[in-house]
């Protein structure tokens, strides 16, 4: 459950940090990817907000809710 919530509050992280990216200000060779990944970050961000709680959940199920 560990790489699943890294890789949750990794896709997270990134998501935030594209909504706030503005398409002009990157280098040409990756705007598209931004322009796209702008255009759909929220339901991306919820994807992977849903992948960081899983993840979550998970690890204090296996641990019984107790370190």
């Amino acid at each position: 459950m560990i790489p699943l919530t890294v890789l949750g509050a990794t896709l997270t992280l990134s998501l935030l940090v594209f909504r706030s990216v503005e398409p002009q200000s990157v280098p040409e060779c990756v705007r598209a990817r931004v322009a796209w990944f702008c255009a759909h970050a929220l339901s991306l961000l919820t994807a992977s907000a849903t992948v960081l709680i899983i993840g979550i959940v998970g690890l204090a199920h296996t641990t019984g809710g107790s370190p």
